[in-house]
């Protein structure tokens, strides 16, 4: 039979949740691009932060959040323009994503082959003296035979764009490369699995960014532009960051960064380790090779035209900046250009046209720059070595497509927190759900009378003509987000109706022959909750040491938690029943305590 070809683990899987934002890293970051930008502007413009101009109204940060996600498309698609996408390959791949899902395949094999066995003598540097009365003074060397075993390491992947399934007729080859290296080893172990082996291909759909790239009129051969737009009045629209169009776009951008580190770690694993130890590539680079290799993992000096800019222009230059200071048409031959929702308006601080597609052009002008610096340090592409320029230009790549969609996420975190701030400025304080309730329980007094209003879940457990031996409570447990803590914020204040006796008696079981009867006092009680939706988890932490069970933190949407207090006096003691209501004045008990 067939013997199944080994496979080996590339790496696949869910996206993993992109970083929360980093305000600090951000900010420095965005500093550091707009000294970039400065070079491509007029000298009297002055971008900044958006928090940093003033009287910009709601609907620019809806324009700001547009602006961002249409740059940072276009920078993906700067990226994968690299990737070997160019402009008929886009077209191509557009018109396939109107009906099928379009995916990026990066798939790999390799093949260990045994070369030889050679056999050399190495000297030692020590030597060995002999003196003799007959035959006077002699030296010696110590000779080591040494055996060494050489393998051919061959290495070949490819990078594929198919719609529907993979092996059917719409399939695009972007680029792929095959090369081999000579290993050395002093064993006869072989170096990497014998045979060939092939890799397990890492995938990733893109149709959702083609989705978003259009060509303006239906014209064969015209620039492709992107236009991202934030449907405001859609049902599932709350801000600027937190909108359906958004939350697409971060998804999207989720799954190319875990694309973009698989791709990393297979060039990592597959080619860079192995080229390393590769005399001939070792003979070209020098002893470069190491910082080489290395300047592909280190944190990106490439420009991300991904910025959270704003403005500030007088009326009167409102209209003479529609088109910006870059080119307001197809960009400086860019694979996409950027039709803004920004550009309609021309009284909103949000950067033009102009200035997008100069933006792109630098990407893609440093990005080459980069090439070109490290095509010269390694062997050229078709001397079949396991290293070329082709290798370096796609690590380079999807780590800049890493560092695009992280920014994206960032810039539109920080509109968020922009907004957040900005509301905190002008509520004064962090409105909690616990704020909420204690505001409804005020205006509950007011609103009910008397016998109605609601009151707080605090009871007394006594017998008739005896002081209390005990008391039951439910209360709130709220985070305290400033230490990082839980504690309670006083009973929960409820709708009550009290029954007083005489009342039909009801029973509950101490096991299969037993009941027990019990009448007194009943109370029904109606508690309305109150959330807000989707706050930050509070950080866990210790329960009060005379608890007996840790408090439960409170849940990812916001709703307080409840805790059942039963408290006994001293010398005292009672039993708390706690289940459900049955049938024929039964109560059904699923838990007790004494």
């Amino acid at each position: 039979g067939r013997v199944p070809t080994p496979k080996t683990r590339l790496g696949r899987g869910q996206p993993r949740p992109m970083i929360q934002f980093d305000e600090h890293g951000f900010r420095r970051r965005v500093e550091e691009a707009v000294v970039t930008l400065q070079k491509l502007l007029h000298s009297t413009r002055r971008p900044t932060f958006a928090e940093d101009v003033p009287n910009h109204s709601y609907q620019d940060k809806y324009l700001l959040a547009e602006f961002l996600t249409n740059c940072g498309l276009a920078a993906q698609c700067t990226c994968l323009e690299a990737l070997g996408v160019g402009t008929q390959q886009l077209s191509t791949l557009v018109e396939w994503s109107a009906s099928e899902t379009v995916t990026l395949r990066l798939a790999g094999r390799q093949r260990c082959t045994f070369l030889r066995e050679e056999e050399r003598e190495v000297e030692s540097k020590a030597k060995v003296v002999k003196e003799s009365t007959i035959f006077g003074k002699s030296e010696q060397k110590v000779v080591t035979r040494v055996n060494e075993w050489f393998w051919k390491i061959d290495v070949e992947w490819e990078l594929v764009a198919y719609a529907g399934t993979m092996g059917g007729p719409r399939q695009l080859r972007l680029q792929g490369r095959s090369g081999s290296a000579q290993l050395k080893t002093t064993t006869s172990a072989t170096p990497e699995p014998a045979g060939q082996v092939e890799f397990i291909p890492t995938e990733v759909p893109i149709t959702w960014l083609l989705q978003q790239v259009k060509l303006p009129g239906g014209l064969v051969g015209a620039a492709h532009v992107l236009s991202f737009k934030i449907d405001r009045d859609a049902e599932g629209c709350r801000t600027p960051r937190r909108n359906p169009q958004v939350e697409a776009a971060l998804h999207a951008a989720r799954e190319l960064c875990a694309w973009s580190k698989r791709v990393c770690q297979f060039m990592n694993q597959r080619i860079f380790s192995k080229a390393e130890r590769c005399a001939k590539v070792q003979a070209h680079t020098g002893r470069g090779f190491l910082a080489l290799i290395a300047s592909t993992h280190q944190p990106s000096e490439l420009f991300v035209p991904v910025l959270p800019l704003f403005e500030a222009r007088p009326a009167e230059e409102e209209a003479d900046a529609a088109g910006g200071d870059g080119d307001g048409g197809d960009g400086d031959g860019t694979l996409v250009s950027v039709t803004a929702a920004a550009a309609e308006a021309a009284s909103t601080p949000v950067l033009r046209i102009g200035d997008i597609n100069a933006m792109l052009a630098e990407q893609r002008r440093a990005l080459e720059a980069k090439w070109a610096t490290l095509a010269d340090a390694c062997p050229p592409a078709d001397d079949g070595s396991l290293l070329s320029p082709v290798e370096l230009k796609l690590s380079i790549a999807v780590k800049h497509l890493d560092d695009c969609c992280s920014q994206l996420s960032q810039g539109v975190d920080y509109i968020e927190a922009m907004l957040k701030k900005q509301l905190l400025d002008a509520v004064g304080r962090l409105v909690t759900p616990a704020d909420f309730q204690r505001y409804m329980d005020f205006h509950g007094q007011r609103l009910f009378k008397p016998e109605y209003a609601p009151k707080p879940f605090c009871f007394a457990v006594r017998r008739p003509d005896h002081y209390p031996e005990g008391t039951l409570t439910i209360e709130h447990l709220s985070p305290d987000r400033s230490r990082g803590a839980i504690h309670t914020s006083g009973a929960i204040h409820t709708i009550c109706r009290r029954v007083a006796e005489p009342v039909a008696p009801m029973s509950f079981a101490l096991d299969a022959a037993t009941r027990v009867s019990f009448t007194g006092e009943r109370f029904v009680h109606a508690y309305l909750a109150h959330q807000f939706g989707d706050p930050p988890s509070p950080p866990p932490s210790p329960p009060p040491p005379n608890w007996r069970s840790p408090p439960a933190p409170c849940t990812s949407s916001g709703a307080s938690v409840l805790m059942l207090g039963a408290r006994a006096r001293q010398f005292s003691s009672f039993m708390l029943l706690l289940g459900r209501m049955g049938p024929a004045g039964t109560f059904e008990q699923k838990h007790a305590l004494i």
